[in-house]
């Protein structure tokens, strides 16, 4: 069976690294300190309906130069 996991969420976000001493690097970045939760599929089968579920489409910018 894959190490695979459903019902992901994430619970908590947040600027943690506002005080820290290179906070401009994390800023510039985006970085966020988060809490999440999860839990291992009980099947293959449920893994894979979990899977069906997701959407990863990203849209393509393409610049013309």
């Amino acid at each position: 069976m894959a190490a695979g996991f459903v019902e992901f969420e994430i619970t908590w976000r947040k600027d943690v690294f506002s005080d820290a001493p290179q906070a401009g690097s994390a800023e510039k970045f985006g970085t966020l300190g988060i809490n999440f939760r999860a839990r291992k599929a009980k099947s293959e089968g449920e893994l894979a309906v979990a899977l069906e579920a997701l959407s990863c489409e990203m849209p393509i910018n393409v610049q013309k130069s």
